[in-house]
């Protein structure tokens, strides 16, 4: 797997939305941690992710995969349901 690149001079919705289609063109269900794993920052405000996937399906850019929730494997979060997602093509 290779490290997204993001640039300083980028707002984060940029560098986010850049990311995923990165990460949905693996073929694969996916997380919002699968975007941080990839080397996306944190948002500067936690809601932002959500946003960040409502925009991205309302695009059509991603669908929320056979099994749209599953326990979070992000560190911290103690196995906390998230959403998975996958490419819309």
């Amino acid at each position: 797997m290779t490290q997204a690149m993001v640039l300083e001079d980028r707002t984060w919705t940029d560098d986010a939305m850049d990311v995923l289609a990165q990460v949905a063109k693996r073929g694969e269900p996916f997380t919002a941690y699968a975007l941080t794993q990839a080397g996306l920052r944190n948002p500067p405000h936690p809601s932002m992710w959500g946003t960040l996937f409502r925009h991205a399906a309302e695009r059509g850019a991603i669908r929320p995969a056979k099994v749209p929730f599953v326990r979070s494997p992000r560190p911290g979060r103690n196995g906390g349901v998230c959403a998975q997602w996958r490419a819309a093509r």
